[in-house]
């Protein structure tokens, strides 16, 4: 949910088994945190960003998947 306070839930499903990195950005470009990098079976997968150390603000999750990538914006209100 947006805005949230201070973790959320990101949720994705894979349609083949491969590697995958999600990870946050803020609004400068900058990568802010890795919330997970490594293989990945198909299928539906969860992982909680726990951001009680970033300040306010806009954040931006990205998922790469082999050549896809995947962008939501997430708003951290504290």
């Amino acid at each position: 949910p947006n805005p949230f306070n201070p973790a959320t839930e990101v949720s994705f499903t894979l349609p083949v088994d491969g590697h995958v990195k999600l990870s946050v950005f803020n609004v400068k470009g900058q990568e802010v945190d890795v919330i997970h990098e490594g293989f990945q079976s198909s299928g539906s997968h969860s992982y909680t960003w726990n951001a009680s150390n970033m300040a306010s603000g806009v954040y931006y999750v990205s998922l790469i998947s082999g050549t896809k990538v995947k962008t939501m914006k997430a708003v951290l209100m504290k």
